[in-house]
């Protein structure tokens, strides 16, 4: 049995390499052989009516580590991908997200779409309308997210107007959403790690300095034990986008209840295998060979 695992072609990031090198050590104990490769070294195209991927079909089964939604679809053609195309494509756009969930009974911050600008040089009285609609519907601080974005640096926070119209307008032409400031979980939050649909890890993120809890932005794991609201929330997520893993982001409100932040796709093992104790790159292993094997 022959795995690919494809990560980015332009991000070598510890976190990265720390969880190819897992994959690898797990893999290695059922003897399965693991090849890694990134998205520069295989691509897709279109040719004669249909996607073609070279020397795909070697390969049982592909763990795709990257966002890239057309190369995900091209390969899904071929052989098994992990995490499934659809699903990746879902968690990759934090508007789609909330869309795909839509009446499942998942609390969410209260969250507004910006209209979409295709005018390369806009009348500025249409942002100062739009910026008036937001600030009606929601309080400051505000979060503005784009839509598209990893490791919490496409998230700003506009305490004011003048804010505010300045994060709108260099975001005009970038999807992105404005969302109500849950006050009760500043600068922490939950990461809730599935697999399978079933919650095997979880921790606490901690950052006293930012409004934003990412490890990467300098926020650090503590262990945390669940309530059942918060196991629940994370295996219907899970369940409901199809995801063979992820990593699922819940704040606390203020009556401790969960509030869906965002769901990962590729979500990072480094920090939760560390707090927990719980070797969920064995669990992950297990779970794909016992469906593809």
């Amino acid at each position: 049995m022959k795995c690919l695992i494809i990560v980015n072609g332009y991000n070598y990031s510890l976190s990265q390499v720390y969880k190819v090198r897992r994959l690898k050590e797990e893999f290695s104990k059922y003897n399965v052989e693991v090849i890694e490769k990134s998205t520069i070294d295989i691509t897709s195209s279109f040719e004669d009516g249909k996607m073609c991927v070279k020397d795909i079909e070697q390969y049982s089964f592909c763990i795709f580590l990257d966002k890239d939604k057309y190369l995900s679809y091209a390969i899904e053609k071929y052989i098994p991908l992990i995490n499934n195309a659809k699903a990746i494509e879902v968690c990759d756009d934090k508007m789609l997200t909330y869309t795909f969930l839509n009446n499942l009974g998942i609390k969410t911050p209260k969250t507004i779409p910006a209209p979409l600008c295709y005018d390369p040089d806009p009348d500025p009285e249409y942002l100062i309308k739009w910026v008036k609609k937001v600030e009606s519907e929601l309080s400051f601080p505000i979060v503005v997210k784009e839509c598209y974005g990893s490791l919490g640096k496409q998230v700003y926070l506009a305490k004011n107007h003048k804010e505010l119209y300045n994060i709108a307008h260099d975001l005009i032409h970038v999807p992105h959403v404005y969302q109500e400031f849950i006050s009760s979980s500043k600068g922490h939050d939950v990461r809730m790690f599935t697999v399978g649909g079933k919650l095997v890890a979880a921790m606490e993120r901690i950052n006293p300095n930012d409004f934003r809890s990412n490890i990467a932005l300098g926020g650090h794991g503590t262990k945390f034990v669940p309530s059942k609201d918060f196991i629940d929330m994370a295996e219907k997520v899970s369940k409901a986008i199809s995801l063979d893993y992820a990593g699922i982001d819940i704040m606390f409100g203020p009556n401790y209840e969960p509030i869906l932040t965002e769901v990962n796709s590729n979500a990072f093992f480094t920090e939760i295998e560390k707090v927990s104790g719980v070797n969920i790159t064995k669990l992950l292993v297990e779970h794909i060979l016992s469906k593809y094997n």
